[in-house]
C-alpha cells in the first residue's frame, strides 16, 4: 500500500465508548456492525491490496503487529471475500486502488465487589433463606466477590489509495467494519467465529458488489 494508518480511529473510538453486546443477544456469535462512507460508488474501484499483518491492541503493554497463522487467517477471509465481488487482488503495487487494514482489540475487565452483610447471596436462585439455620447477627468481615470479563473486536477500514498523497493529508475511510462481542473459550474459536462474521460483514454490505446492479 501506499500508506498505512498507524492507529484506528475507530479501534480507539470502540474502545471509549462502544458497549459490548450480550452473548444471548447473538446466540454467541459476535456484533457486525459496518458502515460505508456516503456518496461512495465502489464500481470505481478495481484493485485492492490487504495489510500483510494485524494490529493487535490490548495483549501487551503496547500494541504490536501479527503476523501469526490466527492473523494470516483473519487477512485471507478479506481477500477471499473482496475477490468474489469481482475485486483484483495487487499487493504491493503503487496504483492499487482500494487498502484494507485490521486491527484486534482485546480488553479483559476486572470487577470486584464488597459485601459486609453474610446473606448476600440471597438473591440467588435455590438458595435457602438466612432464618433456615437460626438468627445469626453479630459482626461478619467484607466478602468480596471477584470476577473478569474478556471482549475482542476485529476494527476494520477500507481506505481510497487514490488521492493526492501528501504527508499530512489521511487516507479517506470509505468503509469500516466492527465485529465484536465476549471472547470465548479458545482463540481458534475466536477467529473461527470472526472468520463467519467477516462474511457476514460483507452479506450485509451489497453495495460493495463491484457487479451489482443496484448502490446505494
Amino acid at each position: 500500500m501506499k500508506r498505512i494508518l498507524i492507529f484506528s480511529t475507530l479501534a480507539l473510538l470502540a474502545l471509549a465508548c462502544h458497549k459490548e453486546p450480550y452473548s444471548q443477544d447473538s446466540d454467541g456469535e459476535y456484533l457486525v456492525y459496518t458502515s460505508p462512507s456516503k456518496d461512495v460508488n465502489f464500481a470505481n474501484y478495481q484493485t485492492f491490496d490487504v495489510v500483510d499483518s494485524v494490529l493487535v491492541i490490548g495483549q501487551k503493554p503496547k500494541p504490536f503487529y501479527s503476523q501469526s497463522d490466527n492473523a494470516l487467517a483473519l487477512i485471507q477471509a478479506f481477500r477471499v471475500n473482496m475477490e468474489k465481488l469481482g475485486y483484483i487482488y495487487t499487493p504491493s503495487n503503487p496504483d492499487t486502488q482500494l487498502g484494507i487494514q485490521l486491527t484486534f482489540v482485546e480488553q479483559t475487565e476486572r470487577y470486584v465487589q464488597y459485601y459486609d452483610d453474610p446473606y448476600w447471596w440471597l438473591d440467588y436462585p435455590g438458595y435457602w433463606p438466612s432464618g433456615y439455620w437460626g438468627s445469626w447477627t453479630g459482626f461478619y468481615y467484607p466478602y468480596p466477590v471477584t470476577y473478569t470479563y474478556t471482549t475482542n473486536a476485529l476494527i476494520t477500514d477500507m481506505v481510497d489509495l487514490t488521492g493526492v498523497e501528501k504527508e499530512d493529508t489521511p487516507l479517506e475511510v470509505v468503509w469500516t467494519s466492527y465485529i465484536g462481542g465476549p471472547a470465548g473459550s479458545s482463540v481458534q474459536g475466536d477467529v473461527a467465529r470472526m472468520k463467519t462474521s467477516i462474511d457476514q460483514a460483507f452479506v450485509q454490505s451489497p453495495y460493495l458488489n463491484r457487479n451489482a446492479s443496484s448502490r446505494r
